[in-house]
């Protein structure tokens, strides 16, 4: 369920911003509105989290069995400056590196030889200028000069010529500039420059025990930047200060408790129709477990869209399950899960929602798994009797008609799933007379899914109904009338300008038919991605099985096992990501014409008790 939402203004003093929001803090039910923090003290709070974030992603790449939990405010930015100033180090001697690199290698055919050598000679009068050039070029591009001749490889010839700058040398002559060092000195600094940098990378490595310490001090830093982001970017005139936000419903009297005692002035409103309340979810625990899934697929509804979590966890049940499809899998699961359990329980005392969900998950997977007789891929003739007791014949794997009976149940859950929808939709409306347009929606869906039985499965087994037809006709005739109707025109004057509007998005409105059916049809998934795991493990396990039958094999053969399911599962929790939540927030969600443009309900609460919240708490 949606949290009912208040619209809440609160003007004080503004001498008492920093008090007020001490207290507004403490209560942590108030949703502020964003604003921009400014001031010195913002600027400095944000660049210590730039800091520490910096830290941390440095530290990141490195692990450590020691853990240290607990470090000073103060001695974690010493730490986190530290550490910056050290991967400078690294970037210092990484860039001088490939310096030196680049040097030794333009300087390495010329040997080990000592440019200060070279200019000492040109202040004593004997310049020299180190050239190469092709050997059978030199007697014409010396002609007349001195030169020494220091080396010779693949027909050009390394030589000194005795001459000042002001010569012009042939242009056959490619001159050496001198190195500021001899080519041994140059690698001995490389050598250096590679050692500072693993020595410098061994020190990072050592201070990876703090990464927990330091993501305690980024918590506090981003509780004290939305602090002062508030404080300082609070609006304010003539000695009074202003803010707004917004409060669950049910709250609101521990908010006007306060704010009388604290002797504020309070605004309490509901949400204009454009304005966009933040979204806070409040469901039983037995629905709760399934917030962690929208939490990865960072989904919020809409203030004023449905929440969908009961129905959501039903139906993503029956998909998870169907797609695993295997007994033995959701038996693994369930043990993992039941084990995770035992131990959050006796670490923390209760059992977190994402262990809760997989518990349901593994649970229900070993249930289809019972129900379709299927167990690591095993031929029906394997299964253990007691196993094959627990199958219903209709959708066992022991069938041969189990995989169009698979099909049709996929059809039902999407046909169920989708008038769900269209339900929900028809209630939001009624009794607005735009709730016709919604019921035509329904006629279409329930319609269309004889003719998905009748094309995707058997025509034979599943004759379309005349009435189906109907129904169909019928459904779009009424979506086509009543969809675009609005209140307040008058009944036949709403209705002109309704199919007007239908007229108008002509495309769209026929296109609807196809969405319908094709939605319908994209249920088949569930039986598709089923039965390629299924085809899976068989194939495993007919790789394996010869090699048990040796027992030098024998290892090779469990090895091959293993690997082979465990890759399946995993596979297995992609197909869910990618088609089981699809489902729901794709084909259902569209169904209900949900957006999912929430953002979620972020109450201004302490969480994290530290030196400063002590301080503030005595203002």
């Amino acid at each position: 369920m949606i949290a009912s939402m208040k619209r809440a203004f609160i003007v004080i003093r503004e001498k008492e911003k920093r008090k007020t929001l001490v207290s507004l803090r403490k209560l942590g039910l108030m949703h502020m509105e964003a604003v921009t923090g400014k001031g010195l003290e913002h600027e400095g709070l944000v660049d210590q989290k730039n800091l520490v974030q910096e830290a941390l992603g440095l530290l990141g790449e490195f692990k450590s069995n020691a853990i240290q939990d607990e470090l000073a405010y103060g001695d974690a930015i010493d730490l986190a400056k530290e550490i910056k100033n050290m991967d400078a180090s690294i970037k210092a001697s990484l860039d001088h590196a490939m310096v030196l690199s680049r040097e030794i290698e333009r300087i390495r055919p010329w040997g080990d030889f000592k440019p200060e050598l070279i200019r000492e000679l040109a202040l004593k009068g004997y310049p020299l200028r180190i050239v190469e050039l092709p050997v059978k070029k030199i007697a014409a591009a010396l002609s007349g000069r001195d030169y020494i001749r220091l080396s010779e490889s693949k027909g050009m010839a390394r030589l000194a010529i005795i001459a000042d700058d002001s010569i012009e040398l042939d242009p056959a002559c490619i001159e050496l500039s001198l190195p500021a060092k001899r080519l041994s000195e140059l690698e001995a600094e490389l050598s250096a420059a590679r050692e500072n940098t693993r020595q410098t990378k061994e020190k990072i490595k050592e201070k990876a025990s703090f990464i927990n310490a330091l993501e305690k001090v980024l918590k506090k830093l981003d509780r004290d930047i939305a602090f002062e982001s508030f404080h300082s970017g609070m609006d304010s005139k003539d000695g009074l200060a202003w803010f707004a936000g917004w409060i669950p419903e049910k709250d609101v009297k521990h908010l006007s408790e306060m704010a009388e005692k604290a002797g504020w002035g309070l605004l309490l409103d509901n949400p204009l129709d454009e304005e966009q309340p933040p979204t806070k979810i409040e469901n039983p625990a037995l629905i709760r477990m399934i917030e962690p899934i929208f939490d990865f697929l960072g989904t919020v509804p809409n203030y004023r869209e449905y929440d969908i979590s009961g129905l959501f966890l039903l139906f993503f049940t029956f998909f998870f399950a169907m797609i695993f499809g295997d007994g033995g899998y959701g038996a693994l699961l369930l043990l993992a899960s039941i084990f995770a359990a035992l131990k959050a329980k006796k670490k923390d005392g209760r059992v977190p929602d994402p262990i809760r969900l997989l518990m349901l998950l593994g649970g229900a997977t070993m249930t289809w798994g019972a129900v379709s007789m299927s167990w690591f891929g095993m031929p029906v003739d394997k299964v253990p009797a007691v196993l094959q007791k627990l199958s219903v014949y209709w959708l066992s794997n022991a069938n041969p008609d189990s995989g169009d009976n698979v099909k049709v149940l996929c059809f039902v859950l999407g046909l169920v799933q989708l008038s769900i929808a269209h339900l929900k939709n028809i209630k939001r409306d009624f009794p607005a007379i735009k709730f016709v347009g919604q019921l035509g929606q329904l006629a279409m869906v329930d319609g269309m899914f004889f003719l998905v039985l009748n094309l995707v499965i058997s025509s034979d087994k599943f004759p379309i109904p005349s009435w189906a037809l109907y129904t169909v006709l019928g459904g779009f005739v009424l979506n086509f009338v009543f969809s675009n109707y609005e209140e307040g025109h008058g009944f036949f004057k709403g209705l002109v300008k309704s199919i007007i509007s239908s007229f108008a998005n002509i495309v769209s409105v026929f296109l609807g038919i196809v969405n319908i059916f094709a939605d319908i049809v994209s249920y088949i998934r569930l039986w598709a991605v089923g039965l390629a795991g299924l085809a899976i493990s068989q194939t495993v396990n007919n790789m394996a099985g010869p090699m048990f039958g040796k027992a030098i094999m024998f290892a090779m053969g469990a090895a091959l096992l293993v690997f082979g399911h465990g890759l399946n599962i995993i596979m297995s929790v992609l197909s869910v990501v990618v088609h089981g939540v699809r489902l729901n927030v794709l084909e259902f969600s569209g169904h209900l014409g949900m957006e999912w443009s929430g953002y979620k309900y972020e109450p201004f609460k302490d969480t994290v008790v530290d030196e400063r919240v002590k301080m503030e708490r005595s203002l």
